[in-house]
């Protein structure tokens, strides 16, 4: 296994992918279930943790686009779209 915290995105979810699928497997040992399920623990909160960090540049980049232009126009109508 690789270090969870300096994989890719896509690395991660594809190995998370491969646990899955090794997991539904009839004949896997307990033992090793339980390795693959606290790898995949790991992988899954890396992954979530790196989706909220893309999530939180895209909120701030479509904000830093969206800013006024420092019109003082409190117009309350809606927009219409």
């Amino acid at each position: 296994m690789n270090n969870v915290e300096e994989m890719k995105y896509e690395e991660a979810f594809e190995r998370l992918e491969a646990i899955i699928d090794r997991m539904d497997a009839a004949s896997v040992p307990l033992d090793e279930l339980m390795q693959l399920y606290e790898e995949g623990a790991a992988l899954a909160k890396h992954c979530e943790k790196l989706l909220k960090s893309y999530e939180a540049k895209l909120v701030l980049l479509s904000g830093a686009a969206e800013e006024p232009s420092g019109d003082a126009d409190t117009n309350d109508e809606e927009a219409p779209f």
